[in-house]
């Protein structure tokens, strides 16, 4: 389940006394957005920005706009412009392939951390198995606070004789893993996406770098997987 920083998060604030201290206060009163970026935006408020999702709180915390925002002299959005600001970037490069289930083949590559517990990312790997040319790395990123059975299931699928069919039959069939104990990049991923911060899953990163949340369609897949190569292709051969 893709998890973010959403208008219900605010929801509740009431009015507080301005004070400098917006970051800490926003995070002493409402802790879901702790982690996020917080800074000015334009008199009077700041962004939350967490993932692809900027919020705007106005300094005493008194009112939450969740949409997008105007500059009328610019005639440009503030909140696509903060967006594209603080676009997640990753370096595929450094990912642990080998902490990764492996399909299909091909020059292009994907990149996902998914959650097998996840209805997003089973509904995502019904587009991932249609993909040609693609291959992709699938990192198992069990989201135990939702789904505790999530963890056991990842270590089970790794521990199959067929870590792929096991992936997919459970994602896609429903067919439970029989995999034995045995040792797992689980803890890694886990580690990893923390850093990389992961928001929630299901997590698709590209070859130029770009994180996209969600479960996106198949044509957005192959546009951005296509467009993406091209741009790696192209920033390698400089």
């Amino acid at each position: 389940m893709l998890h973010k920083l959403t208008a219900a998060t605010l929801a509740i604030a009431v009015i507080f006394p301005a004070n400098a201290g917006v970051k800490d206060d926003l995070y002493e009163r409402f802790p879901s957005p702790r982690g996020a970026i917080v800074e000015p935006a334009f008199p009077g408020f700041h962004s939350v920005i967490r993932g692809g999702e900027v919020l705007f709180v106005r300094d005493d915390l008194s009112i939450m706009i969740n949409g997008d925002v105007m500059d009328l002299k610019t005639q440009t959005s503030l909140t696509e412009t903060i967006k594209a600001a603080h676009k997640p970037k990753v370096d595929p490069t450094a990912l642990p392939v080998s902490d990764a289930i492996t399909f299909g083949s091909g020059e292009k590559k994907l990149f996902v951390f998914s959650d097998p517990d996840c209805p997003y990312c089973q509904q995502l790997e019904k587009s991932l198995a249609q993909l040609e040319d693609v291959k992709v790395f699938i990192f198992p990123y069990p989201l135990v606070t939702l789904h505790p059975n999530a963890k056991s299931i990842s270590e089970s699928i790794w521990c199959s004789k067929d870590k792929a069919k096991a992936w997919r039959d459970y994602l896609l069939l429903g067919k439970k893993p029989t995999g034995a104990a045995c040792p797992t990049p689980i803890e890694r991923n886990l580690a990893l996406g923390d850093q990389l911060k992961v928001q929630g899953t299901p997590a698709l990163i590209f070859e130029d770098g770009t994180v996209v949340p969600g479960a996106i369609s198949l044509e957005r897949i192959q546009a951005l997987t296509t467009s993406a190569h091209t741009a790696a292709k192209s920033k390698g051969s400089k």
